[in-house]
């Protein structure tokens, strides 16, 4: 999901164009799910009656919870919200919970992608209409989508929310001047942000993402460096690709095209 984001960023900077990307917080998203909600819309949207419905119902009902605290337990309850996680349903689940924001986002010119409970909402603009600003665009969308997830039980974390302006070097003197909002409290551009393990500059580039990239790797070596003597060097090559390659491999498509 993340290529994909960063391929429509980079396309609306190629054209000269200013891009904004908006990273959606939910707390506790997964937990959150009311059953019936996800039922009702299981069968009014994507059709699904009868025995699969049933069967849909069985699997999120009869489920109960409760705290240990030291040697003693509280009375178990229902739960009666929350699709379980660690299992392939859990994420199918909750972007069918939540289709109902494509729609919302699509309303007010904007884009949206999801994988699992991260959200993101992004836009390329180049002249605004003048009854129009980006920072009230994103305002007005994101505060739809905050309305929206309030009535199906979810939360959007105003603090946790991040506004990134992506642009080129020569066109930072044209960033908007006034920050968007969300829940009435100004959201402050930020730099670099994190989407699922990978870091994005504002510009674009990748020098974050390779900077961190190094530094963890370098750790790791330390690591291993202090084991070398104990382990074979089968052990070793195994701690070395479970270790060092697998974080070189991860996000290694934002490196395609930089400078050697």
């Amino acid at each position: 999901m993340t290529i994909r984001v960063l391929l429509d960023l980079l396309d609306a900077v190629d054209r000269g164009d200013t891009a904004a990307l908006v990273l959606l917080d939910l707390p506790a998203a997964f937990d959150t799910v009311d059953h019936e909600i996800l039922l009702e819309r299981l069968c009014v949207t994507f059709g699904v009656t009868r025995s699969a419905l049933a069967w849909f119902r069985s699997y999120l009902a009869g489920r109960t919870q409760h705290v240990r605290c030291g040697g003693k337990c509280s009375t178990p309850i229902d739960v009666i919200c929350g699709v379980p996680q660690g299992f392939v349903l859990g994420p199918i689940l909750f972007i069918i919970y939540t289709a109902g924001l494509a729609p919302i986002v699509a309303e007010h010119g904007l884009s949206l992608h999801q994988y699992a409970d991260d959200s993101q909402i992004y836009y390329g603009f180049c002249r605004p209409a003048p009854t129009s600003t980006p920072s009230s665009d994103i305002t007005e969308c994101v505060n739809h989508v905050s309305v929206w997830m309030s009535s199906n039980r979810l939360q959007l974390n105003a603090d946790k929310t991040e506004v990134m302006w992506c642009t080129s070097t020569r066109r930072l003197s044209q960033l908007p001047s006034h920050p968007p909002s969300v829940a009435a409290a100004n959201v402050y551009p930020v730099s670099v942000v994190r989407d699922l393990g990978v870091f994005i500059d504002s510009d674009l580039g990748a020098a974050t993402q390779v900077r961190r990239t190094v530094s963890r790797c370098f750790g790791a070596l330390r690591q291993l460096r202090h084991l070398r003597r104990c382990v074979t060097d089968d052990c070793l090559l195994s701690l070395v690709v479970s270790l060092i390659h697998s974080r070189l491999d991860y996000g290694n498509f934002i490196l395609v095209g930089l400078p050697a």
